[in-house]
């Protein structure tokens, strides 16, 4: 008798120990209940993307997570543990706000220009190259979702408006820079191509290539 007690009673602390291991956790969206995930509660933010992937259908990488601290939403970056991100209960609710997916890190070589850094942030760009960029609105165009605009002023000056303003254009006055880009595919992984043109120049042909991902988190600790 004594063993068969014991036998249930590792049973049942075995079962304790397996069920301990894994969270059910509540993903809602903006609107509302979004689905119901099982996820190991020794996984990562990763974990968590994969299994709402699998339920919901939403790619991981148009997924951003948050959790309810207070009246703050804190953002869940991927790469950390989900103990370490206080989502340690079960039936804790996880807001998911899907990403534009083409949020990420670009590098666009421009023709006779080099290189130029593109960071996409939902409708915001950043562009960077040489210590000068700039900062704009994005302009997604409504009939492909594919193709966007924006424009910027870059506090510089150029062989060509110093040319055609019979050298009096100065640094402080800046160039407006317009980029034209179609993104190749649904998500920003396979690149873009495009035009590029700055003030007193003409167009010129552009690639970009993807670089890096979770930009959109990242920009929310900055």
């Amino acid at each position: 008798l004594a063993q068969v007690t014991a036998n249930r009673s590792a049973a049942r602390c075995h079962c304790f120990l397996v069920f301990a291991m894994t969270l059910n956790l509540n993903v809602c969206s903006m609107a509302g209940p979004l689905c119901e995930v099982s996820v190991a509660a020794t996984g990562t933010v990763d974990d968590l993307k994969s299994a709402i992937e699998a339920v919901a259908k939403v790619p991981r990488r148009e997924q951003k997570l948050m959790l309810r601290q207070g009246w703050d939403m804190a953002v869940l970056q991927s790469s950390k543990a989900l103990e370490d991100c206080g989502v340690v209960e079960n039936g804790t609710d996880i807001t998911m706000v899907r990403s534009q997916p083409y949020n990420g890190k670009y590098e666009v070589n421009i023709t006779w220009n080099g290189t130029t850094q593109l960071q996409i942030f939902g409708t915001h760009a950043q562009v960077t190259g040489n210590d000068k960029g700039f900062e704009s609105e994005i302009d997604w165009d409504a009939a492909d979702v594919r193709k966007c605009t924006f424009s910027g002023r870059r506090m510089v000056t150029t062989e060509w408006a110093r040319r055609k303003t019979g050298g009096e254009h100065k640094a402080e006055e800046g160039v407006m820079e317009t980029f034209h880009l179609q993104f190749a595919g649904e998500g920003g992984a396979e690149g873009f191509e495009g035009t590029f043109q700055r003030q007193y120049e003409g167009p010129l042909n552009l690639k970009g290539v993807f670089v890096g991902d979770e930009m959109d988190e990242e920009h929310e600790e900055s």
